[in-house]
């Protein structure tokens, strides 16, 4: 029997949705993104082409994900179909069994019409000869059957009496739905199982391959990729995982530390690492590592060795966004504290910071800061690194160790953050710790002094020469501890400095180059003033201009105006126009006074009690002092008088229902729809005096009532829980 003669009209309907389906369409790239601009090259615009980059792909994996969703529920619709199709005949089935007219063993498959139907052409039996309860125990059953609703299924052996008496349908429908039928996923399905052999949530891990583009980190062109990952079918099809080199978990050529920052990859420290297979992104460790207690820290450090011959450890990601060599950094080191240091040096002995800096010659001396390690017990817990950084550090009378900061007036001053605290900390823990014996603080301009016994302040002037500081500091060292710079009285006599061309050589070898020192630009004339501009006050405003705007004249900055109050105040009213514009200032005070004299509705003592009584027995969290919520003492209202069906299924007025009979009342709500205690109270009020009438139109009627039968309906902006914007206006 073929399968276009099945009487039943729904199984032709799922044929025909079926067969309608289209083909998976042929893979193909996505369009081609616009060409990035490398213009001026460098680290950090290869470093926004490759934010770009991964923002397309992004993009992209978005919109596979959006279609292979559509895709699984397109097909999931239609498995739902087809498994109502055999719950429907399963029941037909048994329901025609069970009212059969024969005896047992005497009904045929024949006799059952939705069975006979399926029945293969090519059995050697007829149906009318086969009896519907044949079986045999521990053999295959020799009769074929084939799938009505024509899906191109093969045909299956099953023996009558399954078919019958247990309903048993086609069991390729059961698992219908096919990587065919999600064409997106087909696209890239490589696996060695046929696409039309693959469930969709299969748990294998198969190969995979994404069509895409990328960019060039030189040219900025896009050009045709293939990325190629494993995954397991579910995770693709029902978790919407994209693919895993776009989203950074794989690493190839498109995408790794070696093809975007070759620079940074030449500096790898360990051969056995190769930066082909390393991301450009990664900070943390993973999970796994960290489980396995093969952490090693916190970060995913890698060794790094600099052309100087420098070895650090940090993260790729330190690197990608510009951490370098911290021995070649320059990082909180001036010029003008090179310069300091240098003419000091020659004064007192100065302690070298550490290894030697490859870059200065075999003679020059080392006046980079250094890092000093605070033991734990000493650290204040608010501190976050367990280093400090000191200028430099000198030695005087043998065994007396006096640190040296350069606060310059630009980094130190309270304009950009406050450092005083930090500084006067500093001083002490070195102290007190004994890492240092004095820390010395040359702060320049109108920087404050830094009252702590274990700091020296010295204030030198804003525009002062490396000599004139030099000598401020040898003069306080020398006051402190008498006798501790001998050379000082010919220092001074001399009025030249000594040593700045140390400081010269010093920065040509790590800056690469002499410039003089950095000064902040000064203001050649007076800030330019705002123009006068007019605007007009809030529309909730009860102000209106009568004059221009001005200046004021004691605030600059602030642009003033006159207006005057509709409230009937003779007198005009003079406010920051900004703030009558934003509405912080509506009136003259007038609204300030009308709300200190607006009366409170009074709730006795022995109400509130009860109130809180009732509240603990609905189980509503109350306080224990104080004035209860009216929303809750309105409850408490109504629910004595036995008005329950003004009340939620949480015990409690809802809030949406008062917002509704305020506007349709005209009683007063407060910012953005807000139910004020006094509207609670009135609700109540109006429920319980008014609530006896009964009859006559919705007008007539009491407005609680009104809106309880949802007569009164709130603007098309409003939503549950939190009215319309303009709701109490």
């Amino acid at each position: 029997m073929s399968t276009a003669s099945a009487p039943d009209a729904f199984a032709s309907s799922i044929a025909e949705c079926v067969l309608a389906t289209p083909d998976a369409p042929a893979a193909a790239w996505p369009p081609r993104p616009e060409p990035l601009d490398p213009a001026g090259g460098g680290r950090e615009v290869r470093l926004r082409m490759l934010q770009h980059m991964r923002g397309v792909w992004n993009d992209f994996n978005h919109a596979r994900r959006e279609r292979v969703q559509a895709e699984i529920e397109v097909a999931q619709a239609r498995q739902a179909e087809i498994s109502a199709f055999w719950d429907q005949h399963k029941i037909t089935v048994k329901e025609r069994w069970a009212n059969r007219m024969g005896g047992r063993g005497k009904t045929t498959v024949a006799d059952i019409p939705g069975v006979a139907e399926q029945w293969h052409p090519d059995n050697s039996a007829r149906p009318q000869g086969v009896s519907a309860s044949a079986q045999k125990r521990g053999e295959a059953s020799p009769y074929l059957w084939q799938c009505p609703l024509g899906l191109g299924h093969e045909p299956w052996t099953a023996w009558p009496k399954d078919r019958v008496q247990a309903g048993a349908g086609c069991p390729a429908c059961r698992h219908l739905i096919r990587l065919t039928d999600i064409p997106t996923l087909a696209d890239q399905y490589r696996g060695p199982m046929p696409k039309s052999q693959m469930t969709y949530a299969a748990h294998e891990r198969v190969p995979w391959v994404c069509r895409t583009w990328a960019a060039d980190p030189e040219t900025g062109t896009w050009h045709r990729v293939e990325h190629r990952f494993e995954a397991v079918v579910k995770e693709r099809a029902l978790q919407g995982d994209g693919c895993r080199v776009c989203a950074g978990y794989v690493i190839d050529d498109t995408n790794s530390l070696r093809t975007w920052f070759p620079e940074i990859a030449g500096e790898l420290d360990d051969p056995d690492v190769d930066p082909r297979q390393l991301p450009t992104s990664q900070h943390n460790i993973s999970m796994k590592r960290r489980a396995g207690n093969d952490s090693g820290g916190v970060y995913a450090t890698l060794a790094w060795r600099c052309r100087h011959g420098h070895r650090w450890k940090a993260t790729i990601l330190n690197r990608v966004q510009g951490g370098g060599c911290p021995h070649c950094s320059r990082s909180g080191i001036s010029k003008e504290q090179v310069r300091l240091v240098a003419e000091l040096s020659g004064l007192m002995n100065l302690v070298q910071p550490g290894l030697p800096d490859p870059r200065l010659p075999g003679d020059l001396p080392d006046f980079a800061s250094h890092q000093i390690t605070v033991p734990p017990q000493y650290k204040p817990k608010h501190w976050r690194y367990k280093a400090v950084e000191v200028d430099a550090v000198f030695q005087i009378k043998g065994a007396i160790r006096i640190g040296v900061e350069y606060d310059g007036s630009y980094h130190h001053s309270t304009k950009r953050r406050d450092r005083q605290q930090y500084e006067s900390e500093k001083s002490q823990v070195l102290v007190t710790a004994g890492l240092l014996d004095l820390l010395v603080h040359v702060r320049l301009g109108d920087l404050p002094v830094l009252e702590v016994p274990q700091a020296l302040t010295v204030l030198v002037p804003e525009r002062s020469t490396p000599y004139q500081q030099a000598c401020a500091v040898a003069v306080a060292v020398q006051d402190r501890f008498p006798g501790s710079v001998p050379g000082l009285d010919g220092y001074l006599a001399g009025e030249r400095p000594h040593l700045q061309d140390h400081a010269d050589a010093y920065i040509i070898a790590t800056w690469g180059e002499l410039r003089p020192p950095r000064r902040m630009p000064e203001r050649t004339g007076p800030p330019r003033p705002r123009t006068l501009k007019e605007t007009q006050p809030h529309r909730d405003s009860l102000l209106v201009p009568v004059s221009a705007p001005y200046r004021n004249p004691d605030q600059p900055a602030k642009i003033a105006r006159d207006y005057r109050c509709v409230c009937g105040n003779p007198r005009p009213f003079t406010a920051v126009q900004a703030h009558v514009t934003s509405g912080n200032t509506k009136s003259c005070g007038c609204l300030r006074d009308q709300a200190k004299r607006q009366q409170y509705s009074d709730v006795s003592r022995a109400e509130t009690q009860a109130v809180r009584d009732w509240a603990r027995v609905q189980g509503i969290e109350v306080g224990v002092n104080g004035r209860v919520p009216d929303r809750i003492t309105a409850s408490y209202r109504l629910s004595k008088a036995g008005r329950f069906d003004a009340l939620g299924a949480n015990g409690l007025l809802e809030e949406l229902r008062v917002q509704q009979w305020a506007q349709l009342s005209g009683q007063k709500l407060g910012a953005r729809g807000r139910v004020t205690s006094e509207v609670w109270l009135a609700y109540a009020t109006d429920c319980l005096t008014q609530g006896e009438l009964n009859g006559g139109s919705a007008k007539q009627r009491p407005a609680c009532e009104v809106v309880q039968e949802g007569l009164f309906d709130l603007p098309a902006t409003a939503t549950h829980g939190r009215p319309a914007r303009d709701a109490g206006r």
